[in-house]
């Protein structure tokens, strides 16, 4: 079967077309970069400067400001 990464077409998390892609820092989604800034933004608010949440599956519920719930 093999990776599927660079075969995909639509992200993982929203399902827009896959123009440019990235693996999130979350779970093993492949994702957009409209997702990854989204993403990103998330692991600038982790009270832990962002290192124990890489890779472990864990996608912190955000409300719409943006806040961690």
């Amino acid at each position: 079967m093999g990776d599927k990464f660079f075969s995909k077409k639509y992200c993982d998390r929203c399902g827009n077309v896959l123009d440019a892609r990235t693996m999130s820092w979350f779970n093993e989604d492949t994702i957009c970069m409209d997702c990854f800034e989204k993403e990103s933004e998330i692991k600038k608010k982790l009270q832990d400067g962002e290192k124990s949440y890489e890779g472990c599956g864990y996608i912190p519920d955000v409300d719409e400001k943006g806040e961690i719930k």
